[in-house]
């Protein structure tokens, strides 16, 4: 079992009328405080870090040289910033572990600078198996503080990055980024979604990484009211989140180099 499947589980919720389909996850109080930020300060390392670049710089230097470098150098600064990627970890790593999607790339590990964000989608997920291969985008927002329009958020940005050149732009870098990794394989077959639109299906996903004192029903509420096509709903629960991620970060400073797990890549 891993690290997520202890530390969240699904709580009970009313699914609203239509076409959006809505699920909670919660902490589950199953695993301890001191395993759990270890497992996810590891996730979020190796979100950023390319295997074998710590090594590259420091040779055998030791961790506190290796944490200074990794907290200036890779991990944002800026609050908001350092949110956003947290949720789009929370939701990479529930895609690829949990639901058993394939999520070809950890897209943080081409940042240019630390504080901004890498154009395109959160999240792109496959399933290309399956026939027509499925393309799971999910738009991930992070919330510390309640914002009940917060769906209506969601789904305008999704409706954005839905539209077909800015799709095929994002599939292509994931094609791309694979190909230069010599994944070729998997190349091909992204290569094959991307070339052919019309024999795919997408999926429209939405994840809420919230503040779980902060969460109001309301949001799914209000977001069930404009959603007309279907449209999977996740939220992710976490009590005291501002200071939950930055204690998780404090721990991704003392990883060292990630480890890369050979089904990240699995279809």
């Amino acid at each position: 079992m891993g690290v997520f499947d202890k530390w969240l589980q699904t709580e009970p919720v009313q699914l609203p009328a239509g076409p959006l389909q809505y699920e909670a996850l919660v902490e589950s109080g199953q695993i301890g405080e001191a395993e759990l930020l270890e497992q996810l300060g590891r996730e979020v390392a190796r979100n950023y870090v390319t295997p074998g670049e710590l090594a590259l710089v420091f040779d055998d230097l030791g961790a506190p040289e290796v944490a200074r470098y990794v907290r200036t150098n890779m991990f944002p600064a800026e609050p908001r910033t350092r949110h956003g990627d947290f949720g789009e970890i929370v939701t990479g790593a529930l895609y690829r572990r949990v639901r058993r999607w394939c999520v070809p790339i950890l897209k943080l590990r081409w940042k240019q600078t630390a504080n901004q964000a890498v154009q395109g989608t959160d999240v792109l997920a496959f399933r290309l198996r399956q026939n027509p291969p499925v393309v799971a985008v999910p738009e991930v927002k992070t919330r510390a503080t309640r914002k009940l329009d917060l769906g209506q958020e969601a789904h305008e940005s999704l409706e954005k990055i839905l539209d077909k050149d800015r799709l095929d732009e994002s599939i292509r870098f994931v094609m791309v980024r694979c190909f230069e990794r010599q994944q070729g394989f998997l190349a091909r077959r992204i290569a094959e979604v991307l070339r052919q639109p019309e024999h795919r299906s997408v999926e429209r996903h939405m994840v809420f990484v919230h503040d779980h004192a902060a969460w109001k029903e309301e949001v799914v509420t209000r977001l069930a009211g404009i959603v007309k096509q279907p449209t999977e709903l996740t939220v992710v629960k976490i009590s005291n989140l501002q200071d939950f991620v930055a204690r998780v970060y404090k721990a991704a400073e003392a990883q060292g180099t990630p480890k890369v797990h050979s089904r990240d890549a699995a279809a």
